[in-house]
């Protein structure tokens, strides 16, 4: 996969967007610190990467670990997807 040209942030919410995709509902909580592994992200990164995406809307907090995407984070990430000629 050719996607260097993403930041950490686009990352993680496209591997939260897979993941989530997997649920039988896309909002059903996931565990952050899965998907920053995913992302190949340290732990630190991904508390930083989630304090703003929250800020954002783009997630929703569900606890101390656990996270949902939110219709903004979907919309986020199919934008994306779009960009890189993905569909």
């Amino acid at each position: 996969m050719a996607e260097k040209s993403k930041t950490k942030d686009e990352l993680f919410m496209l591997r939260l967007y897979e993941e989530a995709s997997k649920q039988p509902d896309i909002e059903t909580p996931v565990d952050r610190y899965r998907i920053g592994e995913l992302a190949g992200l340290q732990e630190r990164a991904v508390n930083a990467i989630c304090h703003l995406l929250i800020q954002a809307n783009f997630i929703r907090k569900e606890g101390s670990e656990l996270i949902s995407i939110t219709p903004h984070g979907i919309k986020l990430v199919l934008q994306i997807k779009s960009f890189s000629g993905k569909s």
